[in-house]
Protein backbone atom coordinates (compact mmCIF):
# COMPACT_ATOMS: atom_id res chain seq x y z
CA UNK A 1 0.00 0.00 0.00
CA UNK A 2 1.82 3.45 -1.23
CA UNK A 3 -1.10 5.78 -0.30
CA UNK A 4 -1.12 7.61 2.59
CA UNK A 5 -3.23 7.66 5.35
CA UNK A 6 -4.59 5.00 7.98
CA UNK A 7 -4.11 1.36 6.18
CA UNK A 8 -8.40 1.01 6.29
CA UNK A 9 -8.75 4.23 4.72
CA UNK A 10 -6.68 3.07 1.58
CA UNK A 11 -8.11 -0.12 1.72
CA UNK A 12 -11.54 1.44 1.19
CA UNK A 13 -9.89 3.67 -1.22
CA UNK A 14 -8.60 0.66 -3.27
CA UNK A 15 -11.47 -1.38 -2.66
CA UNK A 16 -13.59 1.33 -4.72
CA UNK A 17 -11.24 1.69 -6.97
CA UNK A 18 -11.59 -1.79 -8.27
CA UNK A 19 -15.28 -1.38 -8.33
CA UNK A 20 -15.40 1.69 -10.28
CA UNK A 21 -13.45 -0.65 -12.91
CA UNK A 22 -16.58 -2.33 -14.18
CA UNK A 23 -15.60 -5.65 -13.31
CA UNK A 24 -18.99 -5.82 -11.19
CA UNK A 25 -22.40 -4.97 -11.63
CA UNK A 26 -25.17 -4.60 -8.86
CA UNK A 27 -25.72 -8.20 -7.05
CA UNK A 28 -22.19 -9.51 -7.78
CA UNK A 29 -20.32 -11.01 -5.03
CA UNK A 30 -16.84 -9.46 -4.53
CA UNK A 31 -13.54 -10.72 -3.86
CA UNK A 32 -14.10 -12.47 -0.46
CA UNK A 33 -11.55 -11.24 2.44
CA UNK A 34 -8.81 -14.03 1.93
CA UNK A 35 -8.11 -12.87 -1.80
CA UNK A 36 -8.35 -9.29 -0.81
CA UNK A 37 -5.86 -9.73 2.08
CA UNK A 38 -3.33 -11.23 -0.76
CA UNK A 39 -4.10 -8.80 -3.28
CA UNK A 40 -3.45 -5.70 -1.12
CA UNK A 41 -0.93 -7.26 1.08
CA UNK A 42 -2.67 -5.82 4.76
CA UNK A 43 -4.09 -7.69 7.77
CA UNK A 44 -7.52 -9.57 7.33
CA UNK A 45 -8.61 -7.09 10.21
CA UNK A 46 -7.84 -4.23 8.14
CA UNK A 47 -9.50 -5.32 5.02
CA UNK A 48 -12.62 -5.98 7.31
CA UNK A 49 -12.88 -2.36 8.54
CA UNK A 50 -12.28 -1.16 4.82
CA UNK A 51 -15.16 -3.22 3.80
CA UNK A 52 -17.07 -2.04 7.08
CA UNK A 53 -16.93 1.76 5.45
CA UNK A 54 -18.02 0.48 2.58
CA UNK A 55 -21.19 -1.38 3.87
CA UNK A 56 -22.11 1.88 5.78
CA UNK A 57 -22.04 4.21 2.54
CA UNK A 58 -24.35 1.79 1.17
CA UNK A 59 -21.86 0.34 -1.59
CA UNK A 60 -21.84 -3.52 -0.15
CA UNK A 61 -23.82 -5.96 1.73
CA UNK A 62 -22.80 -8.34 3.52
CA UNK A 63 -25.06 -11.88 3.67
CA UNK A 64 -24.04 -14.12 6.61
CA UNK A 65 -22.78 -16.91 4.69
CA UNK A 66 -22.87 -16.21 1.66
CA UNK A 67 -19.69 -13.08 1.10
CA UNK A 68 -20.04 -9.58 0.02
CA UNK A 69 -22.23 -8.17 -2.80
CA UNK A 70 -22.21 -4.99 -4.41
CA UNK A 71 -24.95 -2.49 -3.92
CA UNK A 72 -23.93 -0.35 -6.50
CA UNK A 73 -21.10 1.19 -8.24
CA UNK A 74 -19.53 4.18 -6.88
CA UNK A 75 -20.48 7.25 -9.08
CA UNK A 76 -18.04 7.69 -12.28
CA UNK A 77 -14.19 6.91 -12.83
CA UNK A 78 -12.36 8.98 -11.02
CA UNK A 79 -8.80 9.97 -10.65
CA UNK A 80 -7.77 9.95 -7.12
CA UNK A 81 -4.61 11.62 -5.84
CA UNK A 82 -2.47 12.17 -2.16
CA UNK A 83 -1.62 16.00 -2.05
CA UNK A 84 1.50 14.50 0.00
CA UNK A 85 3.76 13.68 -3.11
CA UNK A 86 4.07 15.22 -6.24
CA UNK A 87 3.30 12.55 -9.14
CA UNK A 88 1.28 12.74 -12.39
CA UNK A 89 -1.94 11.66 -13.27
CA UNK A 90 -0.42 9.01 -15.30
CA UNK A 91 0.95 7.32 -12.12
CA UNK A 92 -2.89 7.71 -10.40
CA UNK A 93 -4.23 6.20 -13.46
CA UNK A 94 -1.94 3.27 -13.62
CA UNK A 95 -2.58 2.53 -10.56
CA UNK A 96 -6.09 2.52 -10.73
CA UNK A 97 -6.09 0.77 -14.15
CA UNK A 98 -7.96 3.74 -15.45
CA UNK A 99 -7.54 4.36 -19.26
CA UNK A 100 -6.30 8.44 -20.32
CA UNK A 101 -6.38 9.92 -23.26
CA UNK A 102 -7.30 13.30 -24.91
CA UNK A 103 -9.40 14.92 -27.17
CA UNK A 104 -9.58 18.56 -28.72
CA UNK A 105 -5.19 18.21 -28.40
CA UNK A 106 -3.39 21.61 -29.31
CA UNK A 107 0.27 22.56 -28.96
CA UNK A 108 1.20 25.51 -29.99
CA UNK A 109 4.05 28.07 -29.47
CA UNK A 110 2.85 31.29 -27.25
CA UNK A 111 3.87 34.24 -25.63
CA UNK A 112 3.15 34.34 -21.36
CA UNK A 113 -0.05 35.71 -20.75
CA UNK A 114 0.58 38.37 -17.33
CA UNK A 115 -0.91 35.75 -15.09
CA UNK A 116 1.68 33.09 -16.44
CA UNK A 117 5.10 35.62 -17.03
CA UNK A 118 4.04 35.78 -13.20
CA UNK A 119 3.98 32.39 -12.03
CA UNK A 120 7.09 31.53 -14.01
CA UNK A 121 9.30 34.38 -13.70
CA UNK A 122 9.36 35.16 -16.75
CA UNK A 123 8.77 38.53 -19.03
CA UNK A 124 5.28 39.11 -20.72
CA UNK A 125 5.35 37.71 -24.25
CA UNK A 126 8.21 35.26 -23.75
CA UNK A 127 8.17 31.93 -25.77
CA UNK A 128 6.07 28.60 -24.38
CA UNK A 129 5.35 25.90 -25.39
CA UNK A 130 1.72 25.44 -24.85
CA UNK A 131 -0.21 22.29 -24.33
CA UNK A 132 -4.39 22.27 -23.91
CA UNK A 133 -6.50 19.34 -24.11
CA UNK A 134 -9.49 17.68 -22.56
CA UNK A 135 -8.18 14.82 -20.63
CA UNK A 136 -10.74 11.55 -21.34
CA UNK A 137 -10.78 8.92 -18.43
CA UNK A 138 -11.87 5.98 -19.61
CA UNK A 139 -13.24 7.68 -22.70
CA UNK A 140 -15.30 10.42 -20.81
CA UNK A 141 -14.31 13.59 -20.49
CA UNK A 142 -12.58 14.43 -17.27
CA UNK A 143 -10.58 17.92 -17.40
CA UNK A 144 -9.90 20.68 -19.72
CA UNK A 145 -6.00 20.84 -18.96
CA UNK A 146 -3.59 23.58 -20.00
CA UNK A 147 0.01 23.29 -19.06
CA UNK A 148 2.83 25.99 -20.33
CA UNK A 149 6.57 25.45 -20.19
CA UNK A 150 9.00 28.05 -21.33
CA UNK A 151 10.63 26.93 -24.62
CA UNK A 152 13.72 27.65 -23.01
CA UNK A 153 13.52 24.57 -20.87
CA UNK A 154 11.54 22.24 -23.86
CA UNK A 155 11.18 23.82 -27.49
CA UNK A 156 7.59 23.41 -28.85
CA UNK A 157 9.14 21.04 -31.52
CA UNK A 158 10.00 18.39 -28.88
CA UNK A 159 6.72 18.51 -27.40
CA UNK A 160 4.90 18.20 -30.52
CA UNK A 161 7.52 14.90 -31.33
CA UNK A 162 7.91 13.66 -27.68
CA UNK A 163 3.93 14.39 -26.10
CA UNK A 164 1.70 11.22 -25.66
CA UNK A 165 -1.74 11.98 -25.14
CA UNK A 166 -2.23 9.67 -22.42
CA UNK A 167 0.23 11.35 -20.49
CA UNK A 168 1.07 14.73 -18.57
CA UNK A 169 3.78 17.52 -19.56
CA UNK A 170 5.52 16.72 -16.45
CA UNK A 171 5.85 12.99 -17.89
CA UNK A 172 7.65 14.63 -20.71
CA UNK A 173 9.45 17.10 -18.69
CA UNK A 174 10.81 14.80 -16.36
CA UNK A 175 11.55 11.72 -19.05
CA UNK A 176 14.09 14.61 -21.09
CA UNK A 177 16.27 14.58 -17.72
CA UNK A 178 14.43 18.04 -16.32
CA UNK A 179 14.98 18.32 -12.57
CA UNK A 180 11.36 19.02 -11.50
CA UNK A 181 11.81 19.46 -7.30
CA UNK A 182 8.49 20.00 -6.42
CA UNK A 183 5.25 22.48 -6.64
CA UNK A 184 2.53 25.01 -5.18
CA UNK A 185 -0.98 24.03 -6.22
CA UNK A 186 -4.03 26.42 -5.71
CA UNK A 187 -7.40 24.32 -5.56
CA UNK A 188 -10.80 26.23 -5.83
CA UNK A 189 -14.30 25.82 -6.28
CA UNK A 190 -15.68 27.27 -9.85
CA UNK A 191 -18.88 27.01 -11.99
CA UNK A 192 -18.64 26.52 -15.63
CA UNK A 193 -21.44 26.51 -17.99
CA UNK A 194 -22.16 24.86 -21.54
CA UNK A 195 -22.10 28.98 -22.97
CA UNK A 196 -18.42 29.37 -22.34
CA UNK A 197 -15.26 27.78 -23.76
CA UNK A 198 -14.25 25.37 -21.05
CA UNK A 199 -17.74 24.13 -20.22
CA UNK A 200 -18.20 23.56 -24.30
CA UNK A 201 -15.13 21.72 -24.67
CA UNK A 202 -16.60 19.33 -21.23
CA UNK A 203 -19.73 18.93 -23.24
CA UNK A 204 -21.86 20.23 -20.59
CA UNK A 205 -25.24 21.03 -21.23
CA UNK A 206 -25.96 22.75 -17.77
CA UNK A 207 -24.16 24.61 -15.61
CA UNK A 208 -21.31 23.00 -13.11
CA UNK A 209 -19.58 23.08 -9.96
CA UNK A 210 -16.01 22.30 -10.83
CA UNK A 211 -12.63 21.82 -9.77
CA UNK A 212 -9.98 24.26 -10.20
CA UNK A 213 -6.53 23.55 -10.09
CA UNK A 214 -3.76 25.85 -10.34
CA UNK A 215 0.20 24.44 -9.92
CA UNK A 216 3.06 25.77 -10.56
CA UNK A 217 6.17 22.97 -10.69
CA UNK A 218 9.92 23.92 -9.57
CA UNK A 219 13.09 22.77 -10.53
CA UNK A 220 15.03 21.61 -7.80
CA UNK A 221 17.47 25.03 -7.37
CA UNK A 222 13.85 26.77 -6.94
CA UNK A 223 13.07 28.11 -10.41
CA UNK A 224 9.77 27.77 -11.82
CA UNK A 225 9.91 25.24 -14.60
CA UNK A 226 5.79 24.49 -15.76
CA UNK A 227 2.32 26.23 -15.11
CA UNK A 228 -1.05 24.14 -15.18
CA UNK A 229 -4.55 25.06 -14.97
CA UNK A 230 -6.46 21.88 -14.85
CA UNK A 231 -10.76 22.26 -14.70
CA UNK A 232 -12.25 18.87 -13.44
CA UNK A 233 -15.63 17.61 -13.60
CA UNK A 234 -17.37 16.55 -10.33
CA UNK A 235 -16.73 13.15 -9.29
CA UNK A 236 -13.47 13.00 -11.75
CA UNK A 237 -10.94 13.57 -9.19
CA UNK A 238 -10.88 12.25 -5.61
CA UNK A 239 -8.28 14.39 -3.45
CA UNK A 240 -6.74 13.60 -0.06
CA UNK A 241 -4.50 14.83 2.34
CA UNK A 242 -2.97 13.13 5.61
CA UNK A 243 -1.59 16.00 7.92
CA UNK A 244 0.09 15.54 10.83
CA UNK A 245 -0.82 17.28 14.20
CA UNK A 246 1.20 20.21 14.68
CA UNK A 247 -0.11 22.58 17.62
CA UNK A 248 -3.53 22.99 19.10
CA UNK A 249 -4.28 25.25 21.78
CA UNK A 250 -4.66 23.91 25.57
CA UNK A 251 -7.93 24.77 26.81
CA UNK A 252 -8.01 25.90 30.77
Amino acid sequence: MRDGGPLYLQVERRIEDLLLRGLYKAGDRIPPEAELVNSLGVSRVTVRAGLTRLVRRGLLERRQGSGTFLVRPPEGARLAAGLERLETYTVHAGRLGLKLASSDLTIASSGATPDEAAALEVGEGTPLARVSRVLLIEGKPAAWMVDVVPQSIVGVREVRERFRPDAMLLDLLVSEGVPVGYSQMSIAAVMVGPEDGIGEKLGLKVPSAALSLIQTMYLTDGHPAQWSRDTFLPGKLNLHVVRELFEVRNLP
